[in-house]
């Protein structure tokens, strides 16, 4: 989507059916989250002559459904799922929205046994493994969603949302190493992700693997000279192995670029660049 073009769909969206459609249909190809506008146009359009939407009556329903459990609108919520079912009794995409619409009532063991059900038969639903996820992560159940996700990567090794979101789960469970082996895959898949590389790099800094960490700050800040969180990092790692460095002048060298990048970054933006100024100023060791 060109910059802009979404600012103007939301703007005529209210002007008729085709416009309203149209936005609704630029909210799922792009994955933009705002069930607010698909309640308020989504809502709109099934309140009017649904004959007017055709086939696509069923997509926007979907499409309500999900804002009105997002947003705990009940009425929207239950009207969308009873028409859906009557539409497709044998569906297994209404299937797993009866899942969805169990979580939204807290019926956990419910949802759980629909998702099942489901990757019994298939057993190659991306969509559904997903939601089981998605299950034990709301309950707060971290371990639970850990092992759901090693299972899922054993068939969908190349999925890297979800190697992210494994990755996540293992920092909140305190297992470094762990969230440090799913960056390296990440890395593997995008070899020039500033994100990936950056992040991976402060994984290793905090399990104290200082030198491997020091090679991905300075590959981050190579591929992108501006990126703060590279810089930082890298200071803050020679100054960890400041000690070891004292007789190697090329390492002194890389500190003394650091230090000068930080300080060309801060100029000029006001009073918290002084202050990062002055702390790079504060006795650091070049």
């Amino acid at each position: 989507m060109e910059p802009g073009e979404y600012d103007v769909l939301v703007a005529r969206a209210a002007k008729g059916t085709s416009a309203a459609m149209d936005l609704l249909q630029a909210m799922r190809l792009n994955k933009v989250r705002q069930p607010e506008l698909v309640v308020l146009h989504g809502g709109r359009l099934l309140s009017g002559s649904q004959l007017k939407l055709g086939n696509e009556v069923w997509t926007v329903m979907e499409q309500v459904f999900i804002a009105a459990v997002e947003l705990g609108m009940d009425g929207w919520r239950d009207y969308c799922l009873k028409q859906l079912s009557n539409q497709f009794p044998s569906s297994v995409r209404v299937e797993r929205l009866k899942g969805v619409y169990a979580e939204s009532c807290e019926k956990w063991a419910e949802a759980k046994k629909i998702y099942q059900k489901i990757l019994a038969d298939k057993p190659e639903d991306m969509v559904t493994h997903k939601r089981l996820i998605a299950l034990n992560k709301q309950r707060g159940k971290t371990v639970e969603a850990i092992e759901e996700i090693n299972k899922y990567l054993e068939t969908f090794s190349t999925d890297t949302e979800v190697w992210h979101e494994l990755a996540e789960l293992y920092v909140e469970a305190g297992s470094l190493q762990r969230a440090v082996f799913c960056f390296e895959e990440l890395i593997v898949s995008n070899p020039r992700s500033v994100y990936h590389i950056v992040t991976y790099a402060e994984l290793l800094y905090s399990t104290q693997d200082y030198e491997l960490a020091r090679k991905y700050f300075s590959l981050a800040a190579y591929l992108d000279g501006a990126c703060l969180r590279a810089l930082w990092g890298l200071l803050a790692v020679n100054l960890a192995l400041a000690e070891k460095d004292k007789v190697n002048e090329k390492m002194g060298q890389l500190q003394t670029f650091t230090v000068e990048r930080l300080k060309h970054a801060y100029a000029n933006v006001g009073t918290h660049g002084k202050l990062a100024i002055s702390l790079l100023n504060t006795g650091l060791p070049s």
